[in-house]
């Protein structure tokens, strides 16, 4: 038998184990513990008073004991408590002519303290449940319940088909062995994203399995990270981050307050925003206008922000805004995010959810963009003294923000027909059969960054003379995109998972298993490296406990 690892490192890696040929000793133990004959008072003599157990050349026993598939004829009614799904009432007798319905009612008479004989006999028909298996219990399937309830398990079995996303059929902790006979258990493909299809799952319990099928369905495609942002309505573009906010406009030279000329200066202000993140971005302050030249108006800030407009120099007499003088420079845009790692390793076996996956990691958040420089101011002057006198300059828009980042995608679900974590499970003329590994999750995408704010116009001397108005502040830079997230872990596909005590498995037991899951990709533009590892596909898979 061969046992495939990747080391829980995160590295992909097999090593073969030599053959374990033969049942261990655990088969006689088990059916001692099991007391799987009739108990005293249970066996229905032959009609002829002849208690001889069996016939001649090994034929079956004349008699009908407790367990079917070594009678001839129908096991007796006080043998145990009766299942139909079909037929059944959890509020009948239990027994052959008013069955039960459920699997989970008849164990709990089964382990009655005053009544329960241990044993449950189940009509050879579908249940749909997920059923829990306490210690202790034989069930015993593969019954006509149309004929007496007969054994029929060489040609139809018991069938315990478990609902989406929950393990078929879980063997409880305990000291005392359970038994099952003639069942087929089927797990059903994964629905939730990332859910794995496990047939059986056995936590710190002693069983054995005789002529029993195992048969998970395929583990479900991992979850999408979360993008850094939804849009509002269904094929709507998603949002961007924050827009930069406008500078604010340089004044006039002169203005009239309370019927009176003031001489102004003042370029505009600078103008500071906080993204949520915390990060900020400055616009250059616009530079003021001085009696005899203008000042340059100042950077943003920011990182490598656009620089300030250069003002006017003294008694310069052909002032013009143009780019690299007097109007303000652009601000770079933000640095973008970085792409979330992907997924590695291969997960871990937990008692309560079967298999646990590795998700993919979120990028980052897109830095902020910088801020534009401030326009630059040409001389002032008093009013009505300088009629050349020229406005000042406003103030560079702030950068827009980052955008927020893409969530790693999460793991695709695992199917295993059978999970023994530190469990002693025996298998007689049984088989198991997995499906195939979900797909991991592809990364969610990083959000765009906002745009970068408008400069604030330079301030104007005369409506109809442009050309004497102060030089407006630069655009800010637009923020840097988030950065997407990585690809979730592929889903692993294998007949056996373990924990803790390794199985022994007879070679003979045919174990089947289908593809693994390839790891998910990264989000939008995350490249092929943010490709999460791809699940395993073997026989026998060792797992790490989760803790």
């Amino acid at each position: 038998m061969t046992i495939s690892r990747r080391k829980f490192g995160g590295r992909l890696g097999e090593e073969g184990r030599g053959a374990v040929l033969g049942l261990v000793a655990l088969a006689a133990v088990v059916t001692a513990g099991l007391g799987v004959g009739c108990a005293e008072g249970t066996v229905t003599p032959p009609p002829n008073g002849d208690s001889s157990s069996g016939g001649e050349g090994g034929d079956k026993p004349t008699y009908g004991g407790c367990i079917p598939s070594e009678s001839a004829i129908p096991v007796a009614n006080d043998c145990g408590v009766w299942a139909s799904s079909s037929q059944g009432h959890d509020g009948n007798a239990g027994i052959k002519a008013g069955p039960v319905k459920s699997l989970a009612e008849a164990f709990s008479r089964a382990l009655d303290p005053d009544k329960g004989t241990g044993r449950v006999y189940a009509c050879a028909e579908p249940f749909q449940e997920a059923v829990e298996v306490p210690p202790g219990i034989t069930l015993y399937g593969g019954l006509d319940c149309e004929a007496e309830w007969g054994f029929v398990g060489d040609q139809r079995k018991t069938t315990i088909a478990g609902p989406p996303d929950r393990v078929a059929m879980r063997l409880l902790p305990g000291e005392a062995a359970s038994r099952i006979e003639d069942v087929l258990v089927q797990a059903a493909n994964g629905e939730t994203p990332g859910a794995s299809s496990i047939a059986v799952l056995a936590h710190q319990a002693s069983a054995e399995l005789v002529r029993c099928e195992l048969v998970a369905g395929d583990g479900a495609v991992g979850a999408t990270g979360e993008h850094g942002a939804v849009p509002a309505m269904p094929g709507d573009p998603p949002p961007t981050a924050q827009a930069g906010l406008p500078g604010v406009a340089g004044t006039r030279p002169c203005l009239t307050v309370s019927g009176t000329l003031v001489l102004t200066t003042a370029g505009g202000p600078p103008v500071e925003l906080v993204c949520d993140d915390g990060a900020t971005s400055l616009g250059g302050k616009g530079g003021d206008g001085l009696a005899n030249s203008g000042q340059s108006g100042q950077s943003g800030q920011t990182g490598d922000a656009g620089p300030g407009g250069t003002g006017a120099q003294a008694n310069e007499t052909t002032w013009t805004c143009t780019a690299g003088r007097g109007l303000g420079g652009d601000g770079s845009t933000g640095l973008e995010g970085t792409v979330g790692a992907p997924a590695a390793g291969v997960g871990a076996l937990s008692p309560e959810l079967g298999f646990v996956g590795t998700s993919g990691v979120a990028g980052t958040v897109g830095r902020p963009g910088q801020g534009g420089g401030g326009g630059g101011a040409a001389y002032g002057g008093a009013c009505g003294i300088l009629p050349g006198a020229h406005g000042a300059g406003g103030s560079g828009g702030t950068g827009g923000c980052g955008g927020k980042p893409g969530q790693g995608g999460g793991p695709g679900g695992a199917s295993f027909g059978l999970v023994s974590l530190d469990a002693r499970v025996v298998l007689t003329e049984s088989k198991i059969t997995a499906g195939n590994g979900g797909l991991g999750g592809q990364g969610g995408d990083g959000q765009v960054g906002g745009p970068g704010g408008v400069g604030g116009a330079g301030g104007s001397f005369s409506s109809v003379n442009p050309m004497r108005s102060g030089c407006a502040g630069g655009v800010g830079g637009k923020g840097g995109d988030g950065g997407p997230g990585g690809g979730g872990l592929g889903g692993h596909a294998a007949a056996v998972a373990f924990s803790g005590t390794p199985l022994s498995l007879d070679e003979s037991i045919p174990l089947t298993f289908g593809a693994a899951g390839p790891g998910g990709m990264g989000g939008t533009g995350a490249g092929d490296g943010a490709q999460g590892e791809g699940g395993l596909a073997t026989r026998v898979l060792e797992l790490p406990l989760a803790p």
